[in-house]
């Protein structure tokens, strides 16, 4: 039996993991889409609270990636990209580093590939240690820090001397 069994466990659970769960989906879909997806997610958990695992984050950020992928099945791929790094814009706006580090690590990020981009924010932004990050992107936890390893190196390379990669921090557990 889930630790996130009865109504009340599932509501604190909602509780610590809902804020992560809406900046994911948010960064990947417009601001009236992203409390759709959001539902969407926690109704799945809810139907599944049985299968919980005791560190949900991970369960409920696959799942996300699951709703989004069947959100965009019938989107173009260029306002999937579009949307995606108008998201970034916005949230580095909220920054309270330098403006001339978030405009450089914004056009930065505009020239990665989507999946470099995902892969330093699972971690960056969403807080999740390379092993949890593995888990939502279905892969190993070697293959995921070679990944994080070879996009920090992509997002270095485009950022040069202009913002420092402090502004991608990184979670204990790496």
């Amino acid at each position: 039996m889930s630790t996130y069994s009865t109504e009340s466990a599932f509501a604190a659970m909602f509780e610590s993991t809902s804020t992560r769960v809406y900046g994911y989906a948010r960064r990947h879909v417009d601001a009236d889409v992203t409390p759709d997806i959001v539902s969407e997610v926690y109704l799945v958990a809810w139907k599944r609270r049985g299968d919980l695992p005791d560190q949900p984050l991970p369960w409920l950020l696959v799942t996300t990636r699951n709703v989004l992928h069947r959100y965009w099945r019938n989107r173009s791929k260029r306002q999937r990209i579009t949307t995606q790094l108008e998201s970034i814009e916005a949230l580095a706006a909220m920054s309270e580093a330098p403006m001339e580090d978030r405009l450089a690590l914004t056009d930065a990020f505009t020239r990665l590939s989507e999946d470099d981009r995902e892969t330093l924010l699972l971690v960056g932004w969403d807080g999740l240690t390379p092993k949890q990050a593995a888990e939502v992107l279905g892969c190993s936890a070697n293959a995921f820090a070679a990944r994080l390893s070879r996009a920090r190196r992509r997002l270095s390379a485009h950022t040069g001397d202009r913002a420092p990669l402090r502004l991608i921090a990184t979670p204990t557990g790496e």
